[in-house]
């Protein structure tokens, strides 16, 4: 029978486990400065990274190096520079269009009196621009944030890569003598995870945009274009990016034809468009790669939002696909790997 000294060494055990987790929470929260940049450049290292090690024998160490980081540079920026131009368009023609948008506005306003509701129970009884043009002004005035982030993230990266090969030979002889860690092989189940997680996302991504691009041309959407770029981007981060375009569409669509029905089609089908993607088709494509619960993959992207804000939210999957990866290797966590969908794969 388990004695009061078992049952003490447990809850200490217990107690020193539970502090831990609190205390990493606690500086990744308030160290996010630092360790936001780290881990994108991490990512950035496990997509990147195989490709550097094939061509390295081929053309050289210096040269593979530079043609992965010049892609890799190339690639992030368009994608910031695409997210910028689409806010930046639907930002001009909502500051074009405020008079309208406040005629909608009082209709509602009208509307909801008809009721017998007050619209000021819910929104502010004088129309204020600021409601609406926030947050895009907000995204686009941190530009050079941005830019400091990406510069760090850089930084981290290079150096992630330079150090590739020489990391992993040492890790080698590590393991060599200490064949129980196996870090190797979480390595090369988060890269390969990864890899095919963003492939996906981005082939989804593009044919989200040109479905939608098509479908906003055919009722009659303002700049479709501009709209289309953003659902195909916002696309990248689950069920809170897809959300995020709804809701400003929805003001959108208000503001350009004033009824109700328009809202609901532009919202409704955009909504339908990305649902059958995201539960469908991104599946058939990605198969079992990820291996991972639904269920783990919303609560991985709103946990690491709450800790890193939009950024966490975008890397939010491959946060877990990490933890996943790991928790597969150890065999007092493997059965939580398991029941989450990432059982342990043999090497």
């Amino acid at each position: 029978m388990a004695t009061l000294t078992d049952f003490r060494a447990k809850g200490v055990q217990v107690a020193t486990i539970v502090c831990g987790v609190v205390a990493a929470l606690a500086a990744l929260y308030f160290g996010r400065v630092v360790f936001e940049p780290l881990a994108f450049a991490l990512f950035l290292i496990a997509m990147s990274g195989p490709m550097m090690l094939r061509l390295s024998p081929r053309i050289g160490r210096i040269p593979a190096l530079l043609i992965v980081l010049t892609l890799t540079i190339a690639v992030v920026l368009a994608f910031c520079g695409i997210i910028f131009w689409g806010v930046q368009r639907v930002t001009l023609w909502t500051i074009g269009h405020l008079p309208h948008l406040e005629a909608v506005y009082r209709q509602f306003e009208l509307f909801m009196a008809d009721k017998g509701v007050s619209i000021g129970l819910m929104m502010p009884q004088q129309f204020n621009p600021r409601l609406i043009l926030a947050p895009a002004l907000a995204m686009l005035s941190q530009a050079q944030a941005l830019s400091g982030f990406l510069l760090l993230i850089f930084v981290f990266a290079i150096l992630g890569l330079v150090e590739l090969k020489a990391a992993g030979e040492r890790l080698a002889r590590i393991e060599a003598r200490l064949p129980h860690l196996r870090i190797s092989h979480v390595c090369r189940d988060v890269s390969h995870k990864i890899g095919r997680y963003m492939g996906v996302r981005l082939i989804v991504s593009i044919i989200d945009t040109v479905i939608c691009y098509a479908f906003f041309r055919l009722i009659g959407i303002d700049e479709p274009l501009a709209w289309a770029v953003l659902v195909g981007t916002f696309n990248f981060i689950p069920f809170i990016g897809p959300l995020m375009v709804a809701i400003g569409l929805g003001f959108f669509a208000a503001a350009q034809f004033g009824d109700l029905w328009m809202v609901l089609a532009a919202v409704g089908g955009t909504t339908l468009i990305n649902f059958v993607l995201g539960s469908n088709v991104e599946p058939l494509m990605a198969g079992n790669a990820l291996s991972m619960s639904p269920m783990l993959v919303l609560f991985g992207v709103f946990f690491w939002a709450v800790i890193w804000g939009i950024p966490g939210a975008f890397i939010g999957v491959q946060m877990m696909i990490l933890i996943l990866s790991v928790m597969s290797v150890i065999p007092a966590t493997s059965w939580m790997a398991e029941l989450f969908g990432g059982a342990p794969q043999p090497d």
